[in-house]
């Protein structure tokens, strides 16, 4: 078990929100959201909660937070049809029950921030670092390698049930997020966890080659760009490569594919960082990856953005900044040189 389901405040609000689900009316409306720009952790724990509280006979509507569908590699997942875009629900909808998921600040939450401000009651249930108090109750294990992981773990203590179709999204969450379980999140709780959502009904192998074993060959283009593009720096302790809006244009590829692309580059020997810079016609973004003791999410936040120590993302301050600007001002504050 997480840690932090044990601590006396953590349960405290466990309780709280047991208490304020049985309390609902039956014919209480319930909205579930994620961040924008929806990973995998994301969609599974939407997935996951949605069934779990449907089956308790709960009216749950799972919202996207922005103006795209559910991404392709998630779309053979149960309940994907089920996602309602935010933009397409009547801005005087009041929600009694907005939960959001796996978002530290409202501003993740895109077109469903002011969905989640007008809802009666609002939650979050998280496993990054707080950044923002937007609910009533907030539910953040940032020991839980994923939010899909706190989720699995909360529902018996919530009374919900944890069927197949729960195990399925929640493993969907944990692989995701742990890369497959060779990320240094990955712990003992989490192979548990994962053993326990297999026993549930999860089919690693089924999963796993929907999600890693079915892409477009444009999508594999996209990873030879990416890949022709590797530089190092600071002395081989940062490697970078990155793709521009026109890449994905000309390839043909969605971005739909682009979620992972960062792994393509971390394995380069000696790098302790790995960056991926996107430059777009909408806004300009880096995802910062570690290998080791440096805390990536520190150099995120100089730059409004945040994530784990060992993974972080910045939607950079300059929507229209180029690639080699947004490397140069991160270059500095990245390790320099070998390892210690």
């Amino acid at each position: 078990m997480l840690a932090t389901l044990t601590e006396a405040g953590f349960k405290a609000d466990i309780v709280a929100l047991k208490t304020l689900l049985e309390d609902l009316n039956p014919d209480a409306k319930i909205a579930l959201c994620a961040h924008t720009r929806p990973d995998g952790d994301a969609i599974g724990s939407c997935v996951a909660l949605t069934s779990a509280l449907r089956c308790a006979g709960y009216q749950v509507t799972p919202l996207l937070a922005d103006g795209a569908a559910v991404p392709q590699a998630y779309r053979w997942m149960p309940l994907a049809e089920s996602f309602v875009q935010a933009r397409t629900v009547d801005a005087e909808t009041a929600y009694d029950l907005f939960i959001a998921l796996d978002t530290p600040t409202t501003l993740r939450l895109g077109e469903a921030k002011e969905l989640c401000q007008q809802a009666k009651l609002r939650v979050s249930i998280d496993h990054h670092p707080g950044r923002e108090s937007y609910t009533d109750i907030s539910l953040t294990a940032t020991d839980a390698a994923a939010t899909g992981q706190l989720i699995w773990e909360l529902l018996p203590e919530l009374g919900l049930k944890r069927s197949a179709e729960v195990a399925l999204a929640c493993y969907v969450a944990l692989i995701s997020d742990t890369g497959v379980f060779s990320f240094s999140n990955t712990d003992h709780r989490v192979l548990a966890d994962a053993a326990e959502m297999a026993a549930a009904g999860a089919d690693p192998a089924r999963i796993s080659r929907q999600l890693y074993m079915n892409k477009p060959l444009s999508a594999l283009k996209l990873e030879e760009l990416i890949l022709s593009r590797i530089s190092l720096h600071n002395e081989g302790a940062v490697v970078s490569s990155y793709y521009r809006s026109e890449d994905l244009k000309r390839l043909d590829v969605s971005s739909d594919w682009t979620e992972n692309l960062i792994d393509l580059i971390r394995v380069v020997q000696g790098a302790q960082v790995a960056v991926l810079l996107v430059e777009g016609v909408q806004s300009a973004r880096a995802s910062l990856r570690s290998a080791g003791d440096f805390d990536v999410s520190v150099v995120a936040r100089r730059f409004g953005g945040g994530g784990h120590h060992a993974a972080a993302g910045i939607t950079w301050p300059d929507r229209n900044a180029r690639c080699d600007d947004m490397l140069a001002q991160l270059l500095p504050l990245l390790p320099t040189g070998p390892a210690q």
